[in-house]
């Protein structure tokens, strides 16, 4: 769940529609691979207005959720390659590359990267409010006295809130019981079904704000700007491998360096406007616009590392 003001913005450009049409501009469409009012939707939809107010052109957001983002994903991959249909997507883009077996796809030949749109802290640990963990420290403690006793909640099997959850238990060398819901687990973390659960700070900042959830580290090389004061696993002089959140842009394989070019100067543009920056830094992020070449080498990169460090953690995704 994100910011309220982020929501409801989003939520009006959504029902609003497009303010101008340009005739000789076709429509775009743009992929959502996720369900409606998540975090990366409103993200989407924040960017389609700016490039509907910055260029007059038609946007569509269109919501293809399921399959851990391969539904939506395959679709792209099966769309013309003239420009007209783009996927904005997660990192889960390069994880499901090294967690997914038969993917319908490839992760890197079947796409066309366009630009990186924003990046954003790493994941915060969180307990709930009610908790008897004040601090990372007794936590750790109280896992190792119980093998295998404390819980962690993810949004799914392979989701990057499991394999974070893996990272840091392996990291520190634990025992956690995973346990995986369909959706993100904030209620099933407030209500103490699970006693910890790894979340980005954007999703679960209303709940820390609210006092309901008490957050007791973070991965990533920098603190959250939305949680100051909590420290980086390196920080408290842990070694857990981090997830690197961001979003970006691809459209289908084969599509022209020219409509390349082109979709990638106007996503530019559209991502530099105020309303993108400003949804951007308030859900503790930043904007991140990489060109094409240096995208794709990113993405590339990133699959080459995590089919490296994924496998061995024993996770399993159909």
């Amino acid at each position: 769940m994100l910011h309220r003001r982020s929501f409801l913005g989003a939520a009006a450009l959504a029902a609003a529609g497009p303010l101008t049409v340009r005739a000789q501009d076709p429509v775009l469409r743009i992929v959502v691979p996720f369900s409606a009012g998540s975090g990366t939707d409103l993200g989407g939809r924040v960017l389609a207005q700016a490039v509907n107010k910055t260029t007059g052109r038609t946007v569509i957001v269109d919501n293809k959720p399921g399959a851990g983002s391969v539904i939506g994903s395959l679709e792209v991959v099966r769309s013309r390659p003239d420009g007209s249909t783009l996927l904005y997507t997660t990192g889960g883009h390069t994880t499901n590359a090294a967690l997914m077996k038969n993917l319908p796809y490839d992760p890197v030949t079947d796409f066309t990267p366009i630009t990186m749109v924003l990046r954003s802290s790493g994941f915060a640990l969180l307990v709930s409010e009610k908790s008897p963990y004040k601090s990372l420290d007794q936590l750790i403690a109280a896992a190792r006295k119980q093998p295998g006793r404390l819980s962690f909640g993810s949004s799914g099997v392979g989701n990057t809130t499991h394999v974070m959850g893996v990272f840091f238990a392996n990291g520190v060398g634990l025992d956690l019981l995973h346990v995986p819901f369909k959706g993100t687990p904030t209620t099933e973390l407030i209500g103490g079904t699970v006693d910890l659960a790894f979340l980005s700070p954007s999703v679960a900042g209303p709940q820390i704000r609210a006092g309901q959830l008490r957050a007791l580290g973070i991965s990533g090389l920098t603190r959250s700007p939305i949680l100051p004061e909590v420290p980086t696993f390196a920080e408290l002089g842990l070694k857990v491998q981090d997830i690197p959140a961001w979003s970006g842009i691809f459209g289908p394989a084969r599509m022209s360096p020219e409509v390349v070019r082109g979709l990638y100067d106007t996503l530019a543009r559209a991502a530099q406007t105020q309303p993108v920056k400003d949804f951007v830094r308030e859900n503790g992020g930043e904007v991140a616009v990489m060109p094409p070449e240096q995208f794709g080498s990113y993405v590339v990169g990133e699959i080459e590392r995590y089919r490296k460090v994924l496998p061995p953690l024993g996770i399993q995704m159909s």
